[in-house]
């Protein structure tokens, strides 16, 4: 029987090779290079942070140490890596449907991916901002030793701040309300933190923080009792859902009515197809999370915007307003083709389906901007933006946004799963990808503050939203464009399609 240090040698090892494996991996590397840019440039920006602190705290605060303030603030800096590992955490449930028909504990496995979860990289990121503050604040006082306990204090915090994120995501996963359990909890963190008549919260980080360096047993034992619970609750949900998954026990509920949608009738083959889409975006798993959570995030923004100051600048201002529209659009459109890779073949069957698919994506997407702009009421009632920029936004991202971001039905060829997270693995896009879904987002705004610039607000943007219908309206020239040329590469990526769904 293979022992446990074996097991997770060989499951590391499997891990680091398995990007290699994946049928886009050449087509990810362009990626993975401006991945690392960004990541060296976050690092640097990281080791800033951390001097910056330093001079910055001794001017707020005079009357206490810098240290003293940062230990305080804890709470703030978990949020953060927190919300940090949204982008950059693997889950280790989508990683064990591979050992289920192999005479290996699933338990075994589950625990070893855990425990890679717990000695990865990335649980030393922050550590390029806690150096440096560590030596620039503690040294002189505490010496070498001081500082070391301050670090890996805040290593175990921020171990024990991992398990409980791989805790709440696998349980949203399941359910995105359940987004609400970290929302609660810090929500509740920062009450007792900010109230000065209950700062319960601020006085026990401040204590905590100071038993890191001064070496007390009893901050490292309540957070290594914390990373214990948090890795039991972990490996329990986590194993629950494999076998949820794998068993397919998942109950079902009986419908008692289901929607047909009978009013796209009248648009013939097109209307099929845009059922089609409606029940894609709102009956599968993957699907419906991203439009759930784009529609979180245009909530969240839009609050901001009317009633914050922090969005206030011309600039900030316009790329809210931008995203808000655009943030539907760019989560299902950069994926145009690789959900119906799961049944191309059935689509290719008739020459035009695939023009017709293509014009009823766009359809629905240019219906789904409807809810943006009826949040956008808020910040237009607030007086931060007027009506005239909500239409120009509007028409701008249903026009000239999604001419860019369905060029991607030509190039993409990964088939991604509509259900299950087992296979939710490597499923990274193309370099060209990338820099399609990043002018989604930027090149509406990059075009309109030179105008700005050049002219008056208002002229600039009746300029854009002429240029929006002008996209606009010449849709059924452009989808056609991009039909021909889907179909000139229709083996290639059909090849693609099938290669990915073998390696799922």
């Amino acid at each position: 029987m293979i022992s446990a240090i074996n097991l997770f040698r060989e499951l590391r090892h499997l891990r680091k090779i398995a990007g290699k494996r994946h049928p886009m991996y050449d087509q990810n590397k362009f990626a993975k290079y401006l991945m690392g840019f960004a990541a060296a440039l976050w690092l640097v920006y990281l080791v800033m942070f951390g001097f910056l602190f330093i001079p910055m705290f001794r001017d707020i605060y005079p009357s206490m140490e810098p240290y003293h303030i940062f230990n305080k603030g804890m709470i703030y800096l978990m949020m953060a890596d927190f919300v940090m590992r949204f982008t950059m955490t693997k889950q280790p449930v989508q990683e064990i449907k591979p050992f289920v028909l192999l005479p290996v504990g699933k338990s075994r496995v589950l625990r070893s991916y855990l425990l890679m979860n717990g000695l990865s990289g990335y649980n030393l990121i922050w550590m390029f901002m806690l150096v440096p503050f560590g030596f620039g604040t503690l040294f002189r006082y505490f010496g070498f030793v001081g500082v070391l306990g301050f670090l890996v204090g805040y290593w175990l915090l921020i171990l024990a701040n991992n398990y409980w994120f791989m805790v709440c995501r696998t349980l949203m996963n399941q359910h995105i309300l359940y987004l609400l359990v970290p929302i609660a909890v810090y929500a509740l963190l920062l009450v007792g933190l900010l109230v000065p008549e209950t700062n319960y919260i601020g006085n026990f980080c401040l204590e905590l923080g100071e038993g890191f360096f001064l070496w007390e047993w009893q901050a490292y034992l309540g957070i290594i009792a914390a990373i214990v619970l948090m890795f039991y609750l972990s490996h329990t949900l986590q194993k629950h859902v494999v076998y949820k998954e794998l068993s397919k026990t998942e109950v079902v509920k009986k419908l008692k009515k289901v929607q047909d949608y009978k009013f796209l009738d009248r648009f013939g083959e097109v209307g099929e197809y845009m059922r089609l889409e409606i029940k894609l975006l709102t009956r599968n798993k993957v699907p419906r999370t991203q439009l759930y959570m784009g529609l979180g995030i245009m909530l969240m923004f839009s609050a901001a915007l009317a009633f914050t100051d922090v969005y206030d600048g011309t600039f900030m201002r316009y790329f809210i307003t931008i995203y808000n529209f655009a943030v539907l659009g760019v989560m299902v459109l950069s994926q145009t083709m690789s959900y119906e890779g799961n049944y191309l073949d059935g689509l290719m069957s008739r020459k035009e389906s695939i023009l017709n698919l293509l014009r009823a994506k766009y359809y629905i997407q240019c219906a789904l901007l409807l809810i943006p702009l009826i949040i956008m009421v808020l910040p237009i009632t607030e007086g931060k933006i007027s009506l005239l920029s909500a239409l120009a936004c509007f028409f701008l991202t249903c026009g000239f946004t999604f001419w860019m971001l369905m060029q991607l039905a030509v190039y993409n060829k990964l088939t991604l799963n509509l259900n299950t997270k087992l296979t939710g693995k490597n499923s990274g896009g193309s370099f060209f990808q990338t820099m399609i879904i990043m002018a989604g987002f930027f090149g509406p705004v990059l075009i309109m503050q030179p105008l700005i610039t050049l002219f008056n607000e208002t002229t600039a943007l009746l300029i854009i939203l002429a240029i929006g219908l002008g996209f606009t309206l010449t849709h059924p020239l452009w989808l056609r464009n991009i039909y021909k040329r889907f179909m000139k590469r229709r083996y290639e990526n059909m090849e693609g399609f099938r290669a990915s769904i073998v390696n799922n």
